[in-house]
């Protein structure tokens, strides 16, 4: 009998000491997924001079500092180069940008239960900025997933991630990219007919030729994601001329400035900064984006 009751006994403290652990655990994952939705229900801000719209490229995770009010899960940086180009021209700014958009969040929202980015277009925004797409064709999704499956040193909560999307389904997607940006240039002049836009190309992760241990990648993967970043390029310029909208490639440089230069402007697989991204811009690569959408903008038209 007393083997029986310590059995239950210890059943019963198992029990508790699950219900101990659970219920913070519970209670922890709840108050962070409404602190995510009250973030993304806040109020969109209006009457700015420039808007920001785009993806993780335009954000800046992991650069510092978090842009003030902004949702942590869009790591919205305040060195990011929408917030550098608004000091450097003295405009009112509003970012909407955020890690992992697409352009069915610039037009239609759901984001982290956010409004559609375009939302903060006014009568009074006379600049827009655009750096979208790359999320849509799983660009920079694939180029983690190739560089991290090579790698099985790699630690166990990021090879989960690596999960590579056939080309099939990216040929897919690239099909209706020129669309949707199109889209979005057309709702941003039913927002404001003053607004200068401005579509923004990716800095180039890849060097031109060759490749580097930084990178990850064989050589078989670097030709195809190479061919994804020109498509890329190619269909936001497209949409652009299409739009009768500006385009600016912040590569357009005599320097090579990717992942394997060693005055990079984006990181390699494995940023030497805490809590930056991989194959992400870094703050040196903002400041260079800035400055080419400031050129493009020229010194004589206000904006």
């Amino acid at each position: 009998m007393a083997s029986v009751h310590r059995a239950r006994s210890l059943r019963t403290l198992g029990r508790r000491v699950g219900l101990a652990l659970v219920v913070p655990c519970l209670a922890a994952a709840i108050a962070a997924v409404l602190i995510v939705y009250m973030q993304g229900k806040a109020r969109v801000q209006h009457g700015a001079q420039y808007v920001a719209l785009g993806s993780s490229f335009s954000s800046g995770p992991g650069i510092p500092h978090q842009s003030a009010g902004s949702p942590l899960l869009c790591a919205r940086s305040d060195h990011n180069y929408a917030h550098m180009l608004a000091r450097k021209r003295g405009l009112t700014l509003v970012d909407v940008s955020c890690a992992g958009a697409t352009t069915n969040d610039i037009l239609k929202g759901g984001q982290y239960f956010q409004s559609p980015q375009v939302d903060a277009i006014g009568p009074s925004t006379t600049l827009v900025t655009i750096t979208i797409g790359g999320n849509d064709v799983q660009y920079l999704s694939n180029l983690v997933a190739k560089s991290c499956s090579s790698d099985h040193s790699i630690v166990s909560f990021v090879l989960r991630a690596c999960v590579i999307t056939p080309t099939r389904l990216v040929d897919k997607h690239f099909g209706e990219l020129g669309a949707h940006l199109r889209d979005i240039a057309k709702e941003i002049r039913a927002r404001s007919q003053r607004a200068h836009i401005v579509f923004v190309g990716y800095l180039d992760v890849l060097p031109a030729e060759g490749s580097c241990e930084s990178l990850g990648l064989s050589d078989k993967d670097i030709v195809q994601m190479r061919g994804i970043a020109k498509r890329l390029k190619e269909a936001t310029r497209a949409a652009a001329i299409a739009s009768s909208a500006a385009y600016v490639d912040p590569n357009d440089q005599t320097t090579d400035h990717s992942a394997c230069s060693a005055q990079a402007w984006v990181n390699g697989r494995f940023p030497s900064a805490r809590w930056t991204a991989p194959f992400h811009p870094n703050v040196e690569g903002m400041r260079a984006v800035a400055l080419a959408i400031d050129a493009s903008l020229g010194s004589g038209v206000s904006y």
